[in-house]
């Protein structure tokens, strides 16, 4: 059983380590987050200035954890900010693209979904149904 959680993770760590970029959409509020390994930044983007136009936030010093097999956190000063889980069930709450990873992030607690989203990185990309 050792074994096959070694092994297990020894994939998970070489997939997510080819992973250098992680794009997250969410709706309502709509926003897209994209976290850089190699810069250890997580930016989030919005349409949301007066006229529309693109606005962004970058939060730099984030960590990338790998808390068990599938389950990963990006953590800036010990505060979690994404949740993100590999499970070929992540969803935008609006298109019917099936993402790899299902993510939550804890500063989106309003809205439709709740800071509920999906991901896909690099060398896992996203499925339209």
């Amino acid at each position: 059983m050792k074994k096959l959680l070694l092994t297990s993770l020894v994939v998970l760590f070489s997939i997510v380590s080819q992973a250098d970029i992680i794009n997250c959409s969410f709706t309502e509020p709509f926003i897209n987050t994209s976290y850089s390994m190699a810069q250890q930044s997580l930016t989030y983007s919005s349409y949301s200035g007066p006229n529309g136009e693109l606005e962004k936030t970058v939060v730099k010093n984030v960590s990338f954890q790998i808390k068990s097999v599938g389950l990963f956190e990006l953590i800036k000063d010990g505060k979690v900010l994404q949740t993100l889980t590999l499970d070929n069930k992540g969803s935008d709450g609006m298109s019917d693209n099936n993402y790899p990873y299902s993510v939550k992030d804890n500063s989106m607690l309003t809205g439709a979904n709740g800071g509920y989203g999906g991901c896909q990185s690099n060398s896992l990309k996203t499925k339209s149904e």
